[in-house]
């Protein structure tokens, strides 16, 4: 039985979340391994795409999670990039967990970061959230 992922009504139109959501419910039918991953998740992630005028809160609890339309109260981890950028977070190769930084992908996510295409927030004080979130959200 899959893991609960739950939009809230107003994320239905939101194309983002609805994306999100089919992602995780895949990835989580077809990597049973991703299920531990989920199951240790219990945070909130805010993602916001400015060239989609799009935002959007998920708010993990161990097992489960719900997609909401934009912000809603304070996310612990905050990703922000273009929706193209978005999308190639999911397809980031992973060794152990975490991203392969030496992999063309992790390369061009890495240099992304660092020239600020791609802002994240609550990576140091969130370390184990953000791997399993990373975890769950790769489609590799």
């Amino acid at each position: 039985m899959t893991p609960p992922v739950t939009l809230d009504e107003r994320a239905k139109e939101n194309g983002l979340a609805t994306m999100l959501a089919d992602l995780i419910t895949q990835n989580l039918e077809s990597h049973p391994s991703k299920r531990k991953a989920f199951a240790r998740l219990k945070t909130t992630v805010g993602i916001s795409a400015p060239d989609a005028g799009v935002r959007l809160t998920i708010f993990f609890n161990r097992g489960s999670c719900v997609i909401y339309d934009g912000t809603v109260g304070e996310p612990k981890i905050q990703i922000e990039a273009d929706s193209e950028n978005i999308l190639k977070l999911s397809a980031l190769p992973l060794r152990l967990g975490l991203p392969k930084p030496f992999s063309p992908e992790g390369r061009e996510v890495l240099q992304k970061t660092l020239n600020g295409e791609i802002r994240l927030r609550g990576a140091l004080t969130h370390p184990l959230s953000l791997i399993w979130l990373t975890n769950v959200l790769s489609v590799a």
